[in-house]
């Protein structure tokens, strides 16, 4: 057993497999996902394996949906198709409410144990397309308000539902896997900044660029030597990411004891997040030129801890 978690290692395409020529990947979604759902080895699959197995199903099924609609932005070039292939699924969803479905993903959830989705709000799932509509629809935020606003309609939504079907459901729980979410996408969106704005999507709010004097199009195409904001810019949304991450964390254990132990894959993704932020950090100008990620030996360790308590 290391004495110590293993360092990160930066990539430049993080699922080790050339992107098809001309295809961006998404920022809410990235192309490792493409195949096996939740990818061997990722953070999702070992958050998962934390999961009790008589409520994996379910979990397991439900990130299967988030990867089908995820993808609809990325891989529909016409925003109009995109947004119409997003609001069949909002019919879909609502369908499914009342114990009708027409996708095979929809009619294998209809057959999961009552248990698992009773009582499952689905304007959670409603505002987690919301959220993939705006992502036709625009490709940078004015504001880093409107961006967090975002960041709360989807993956704010995603750790709720999540929450929701490891069986904790106080409104404590639901607010503290909120603010989990919030922080896992400030994270994500850090770890992917100079690749997604080589995609197109510019993940940090004007504001913000304009008030550390630093340009969209830098984030692209970084200038050497970059802005005196740049550094600046890079430790304000470290901060803010461990922040956020930190608060959730708080909440979490602020909760009963049976809500706490059901959290426990959260968890186990707000720590690889705080790990995530931190090597970004501290590569510097790297993030700009390829994607910082944590190695599977380090995410394994941090799974283990858990498991033993070590991390809580």
């Amino acid at each position: 057993m290391p004495t110590s978690p293993p360092s990160a290692q930066a990539s430049s395409n993080p699922s080790g497999t050339p992107s098809p020529a001309g295809q961006p990947e998404h920022p809410e979604h990235p192309a490792k996902a493409r195949g096996h759902v939740p990818v061997a080895g990722s953070s999702l699959a070992l958050a998962l394996a934390l999961v009790p197995a008589p409520r994996r199903p379910a979990l397991a099924l439900w990130l299967r949906w988030w990867h089908e609609v995820s993808r609809i932005p990325l891989s529909v070039q016409d925003p109009g198709v995109a947004e119409t292939k997003l609001g069949w699924w909002r019919q879909e969803l609502a369908e499914v409410a009342q114990g009708r479905a027409r996708h095979p993903l929809m009619r294998e959830w209809l057959t999961l144990p009552t248990d698992d989705t009773a009582a499952l709000p689905w304007t959670w799932w409603q505002q987690q397309l919301d959220g993939l509509t705006q992502l036709t629809q625009q490709t940078r935020w004015m504001d880093e308000a409107s961006l967090q606003r975002h960041a709360l309609q989807t993956t704010g939504n995603a750790c709720a539902v999540a929450a929701h079907l490891l069986g904790a459901r106080s409104e404590a729980a639901t607010a503290a896997a909120r603010t989990l979410g919030q922080g896992l996408r400030q994270a994500h969106m850090l770890a992917r900044l100079g690749q997604d704005a080589r995609a197109g999507w510019v993940m940090v709010g004007i504001d913000w660029l304009q008030a550390h004097d630093v340009r969209a199009h830098q984030l692209s195409r970084p200038e050497t030597p970059m802005p005196a904001g740049w550094a600046q810019l890079l430790a304000a949304l470290h901060q803010r990411a461990r922040a956020t991450l930190g608060q959730a964390l708080a909440e979490v254990r602020a909760l009963p004891s049976p809500e706490r132990r059901a959290l426990r894959p959260l968890v186990y993704l707000a720590h690889a997040s705080l790990a995530l932020a931190d090597a970004v950090h501290a590569s510097g100008e790297t993030v700009l030129h390829q994607r910082i990620l944590l190695t599977p030996l380090r995410k394994g360790w941090m799974a283990q801890q858990l498991r033993w308590g070590w991390l809580r």
